[in-house]
C-alpha cells in the first residue's frame, strides 16, 4: 500500500487480522474502494443467483417472506421498515404475494382495523425449497474454503453488519 500500512492479510480475503499492527486504523481509500466493489459484486450474484434459486419468487418477495416467517403476524408497515422499502412498494409488493397466494392477512385481535401479515403453507414450502437452494449454492461457491475461512467470512459479515453510523436506525428482521 502506498500510505506505508502494513498488514497480515487474511487467506484469500485481502482483509487485515485482528492481530494486523494497524487494526483499528481507518481504512484507505482505495481499501474503502476494494469494500465497495465487494460489496456490489455480492449483490449482484445475490440477485443473479435469486434468478435460479426460485422460480417462483424474486429476490424481493423471498426478502418479504424470510422477513415474515421471522415475524409472523407482523403488519404491512412495520414489514416495510422491516426491508427498508417504502409502504406504497410494500403494499404492491404484499398485494402480488398474497394474488399468488404466498401470504394471507388476518385480522388483528386487538385492533380489529389492522390486518396481520402470515405465510401459507405453499409460501411456507416455497421458502423452504428457496433456502435448500441457497445453502446449496453457497456451499458449492465454498466447497474449498476451510472452516477457518468460513468463520472468516461469516464473522466479518457480521461484523460489518452490527455497525449502525450516527442516525442510522439499524435494519430490523434480517
Amino acid at each position: 500500500m502506498s500510505d506505508g500500512r502494513s498488514s497480515v492479510e487474511a487467506p484469500h480475503a485481502g482483509v487485515p487480522t485482528d492481530d494486523a499492527p494497524n487494526a483499528g486504523a481507518p481504512a484507505t481509500p482505495d481499501e474503502v474502494d476494494l469494500i465497495v466493489r465487494g460489496i456490489v459484486g455480492l449483490a449482484k450474484r445475490i440477485r443473479s443467483d435469486a434468478r435460479f434459486v426460485g422460480a417462483e419468487v424474486s429476490y424481493v418477495d423471498f426478502t418479504l417472506l424470510f422477513v415474515l416467517n421471522e415475524s409472523p403476524g407482523i403488519r404491512a408497515v412495520d414489514l416495510a421498515e422491516a426491508v427498508s422499502i417504502d409502504k406504497s412498494t410494500a403494499s404492491r409488493q404484499l398485494a402480488g404475494l398474497e394474488r399468488r397466494g404466498l401470504i394471507r392477512r388476518d385480522v388483528d385481535p386487538r385492533s380489529p382495523r389492522s390486518r396481520q401479515l402470515r405465510l401459507t403453507e405453499r409460501a411456507e414450502k416455497v421458502l423452504a425449497e428457496t433456502d435448500r437452494e441457497w445453502r446449496r449454492r453457497i456451499a458449492a461457491r465454498t466447497a474449498d474454503w476451510s472452516s477457518e475461512e468460513l468463520r472468516t467470512f461469516a464473522t466479518l459479515i457480521d461484523r460489518y453488519m452490527s455497525v449502525d453510523l450516527p442516525g442510522e436506525e439499524p435494519p430490523e428482521g434480517l
